[in-house]
């Protein structure tokens, strides 16, 4: 019986943090670029979250569907796959990072998980754009060369992902603590 009640309740978690995903994918600053429509959105730092609450299974899960299903219903389709491995690599690297610090909730450990995953989420968009050139039929110098200019959207959602992730991770524990008491 607890076994099926820990299931039911990381389902439900998993679907409600799927469901912040996708309405903060949605909440979009768009970055002037001459690649693709690159913008900030907060999706990913509930990628982060989710690993932490719910760990990879469930927060995989949940970011997978709430950002994947944001392509499919958003224009975006054509690049889901792109969203999977960025989802893939941010929450690999989360749940990596949150283990190695001991699986704690300590602001300063929090603070390491968000540079750790915001210089990921970097990474991931960088090769993002690199992919897309490639497979839109660039040259893979030129390719590079537009994944360059796709990154001041990627740096500015890395930095934003180093401030909310500490940030949301110390106020979703409190008031889960706080519920919990």
């Amino acid at each position: 019986m607890l076994r099926s009640t820990n299931q039911v309740r990381n389902i439900t978690l998993a679907a409600v943090f799927a469901a912040i995903d996708y309405v903060l994918a949605m909440m979009q600053i768009h970055i002037p670029s001459p690649v693709g429509h690159p913008f900030i959105d907060l999706g990913f730092t509930f990628v982060v979250i989710g690993m932490i609450f719910l760990g990879f299974k469930y927060g995989i899960i949940a970011g997978l569907i709430g950002l994947v299903l944001f392509d499919f219903l958003n224009g975006y389709a054509a690049h889901a796959y792109l969203t999977v491995m960025e989802v893939l690599m941010v929450g690999g690297v989360a749940t990596l990072t949150f283990n190695a610090l001991g699986r704690s909730m300590k602001g300063s450990r929090l603070i390491v998980l968000g540079i750790t995953t915001g210089i990921t989420k970097m990474i991931s968009g960088y090769l993002r754009y690199v992919i897309e050139a490639l497979m839109v039929g660039s040259h893979f110098n030129t390719a590079l060369a537009m994944g360059v200019a796709a990154v001041p959207a990627s740096v500015a959602t890395g930095i934003a992902m180093m401030i909310t992730v500490p940030l949301f991770g110390i106020i979703l524990y409190r008031v889960i603590h706080h519920l919990r008491a």
